[in-house]
C-alpha cells in the first residue's frame, strides 16, 4: 500500500435537520486520526449552501461557510443528511456536487444523503446504499439504481454510506486506505469501536437481538412477516414451516408479545405502509395495495386503528420527487 503523506482536505456539507451522530461519526475519526499520528492529516471544513448555522435535527447549531460558485479546493466532499433529505431539493448544491465530481473529488453521502447524489445524478450505474430505514423509499424513487442494504458502498469515485455509526466505519476505511491498517485501528480503538466493520457487514442488529426475544420460533415467524409485507403471507403455511400447529404459533405470540400473530403482521404492514406514505409520493391507494390491503376504506380503517389517524393525514406535506 502507498502511504500517503500530504494534508487531506474534506469539505462536509451540512444540510437542516442532519444527523448529529453522523456528524460526529464522520469528523471525530478524523480529529482523532490526526492526534494519535502527531500531525495534521487531514482538515475539514463546514459547508452549507446559504452559509452562516445549520440546524441538526437534534437542534445543535453548526456554524458553516456558503459553498463556493465555483470547484471547491478540497480532495474530499461528504454530504451529511438527516431528516428530510428525501425530499430535500437545492440547484446549486446539485451543480456543485456534480461539478466536484468531474473535477476528480472524491464525492460522498452520509445517511439520508444518498437521496441527494442519487439526485446529482453521481449514482447513475453505480452500486450505493443508505440507512435502511430509508431503503424502500429510496428504491421505489430511484428503481434504476443498485440500492443495497450495507454500511458503505465505494464505487468510482462516489461512496454512500448508511449513517449513524456506519459513517465512522466509512472514514476508518478511508483512513486504512491512506495511512494503513495500523492508525485505522488505533482511531477505532479510541472510539471504543471494537473493530473496523467491513461494507457488506449488516446494518441492522439480529432480529432475535430487536425483539429482546430469543424463541427460535417466533424470531422465524417475524423473519417471514418482514420478508412479505405485502399482506400474501399466509400464517398457517408459517405454522407449517415451523412444523408446529397454527395454535401453538398463536400461544407462542401471546405469551411472548402479547398479541397474535395477524395481529403482529398486521402491525408490520401497517408500519411499512406508514414510511412509504411519508418517504414516497407514490399514491395512497396504490400504498395500500402493495401492503395487502384491497380497498382504501379497508386500508384506512387499519391505518386509523393503529396511528389514530388517516394514510392521508399522516402525508407529509412536501412529500414530492
Amino acid at each position: 500500500m502507498t502511504v500517503a503523506h500530504d494534508v487531506c482536505h474534506v469539505g462536509i456539507v451540512l444540510i437542516p435537520g442532519f444527523s448529529l451522530m453522523a456528524f460526529a461519526s464522520t469528523v471525530e475519526p478524523l480529529r482523532s486520526a490526526n492526534l494519535m499520528a502527531g500531525k495534521t492529516l487531514y482538515r475539514w471544513t463546514y459547508l452549507s449552501t446559504g452559509g452562516a448555522k445549520v440546524s441538526s435535527s437534534g437542534g445543535l447549531e453548526v456554524i458553516t461557510s456558503r459553498l463556493p460558485s465555483g470547484e471547491a479546493d478540497v480532495d474530499i466532499i461528504v454530504v451529511c443528511g438527516g431528516l428530510g433529505c428525501e425530499t430535500y431539493r437545492n440547484d446549486r448544491l446539485l451543480a456543485f456536487l456534480r461539478a466536484q465530481s468531474r473535477r476528480g473529488t472524491l464525492v460522498g453521502a452520509v445517511s439520508t444523503a444518498s437521496f441527494i447524489l442519487a439526485r446529482a445524478g453521481l449514482l447513475k450505474d453505480r452500486r450505493c446504499t443508505v440507512h435502511w430505514d430509508y431503503l424502500e423509499a429510496f428504491r421505489e424513487a430511484f428503481g434504476e439504481l443498485e440500492a443495497l442494504e450495507e454500511l458503505f458502498v465505494v464505487d468510482r469515485g462516489v461512496f454512500t454510506c448508511a449513517g449513524g455509526t456506519a459513517a465512522m466505519d466509512m472514514m476508518l476505511h478511508l483512513i486504512r486506505t491512506r495511512q494503513g491498517n495500523g492508525l485505522a485501528a488505533m482511531v477505532s480503538d479510541q472510539f471504543i469501536h471494537g473493530r473496523v466493520r467491513q461494507p457488506a457487514d449488516r446494518q441492522r442488529m439480529s432480529m432475535r437481538n430487536r425483539l429482546g426475544v430469543a424463541q427460535p420460533m417466533i424470531v422465524k415467524a417475524i423473519e417471514a412477516m418482514e420478508r412479505s409485507s405485502e399482506g400474501e403471507l399466509d400464517l398457517m403455511k408459517v405454522a407449517e414451516g415451523l412444523d408446529i400447529s397454527s395454535r401453538q404459533l398463536q400461544r407462542l405470540f401471546k405469551r411472548y408479545l402479547s398479541t397474535s400473530p395477524s395481529k403482529y403482521y398486521m402491525k408490520i404492514r401497517l408500519e411499512r405502509a406508514r414510511k412509504l406514505l411519508q418517504r414516497t409520493s407514490l399514491p395512497v391507494l396504490e400504498i395500500g395495495i402493495m401492503c395487502g390491503f384491497t380497498s382504501a376504506s379497508h386500508f384506512s380503517k387499519c391505518y386509523r386503528e393503529q396511528f389514530a389517524t388517516t394514510p392521508t393525514g399522516d402525508r407529509q406535506p412536501d412529500s414530492e420527487f
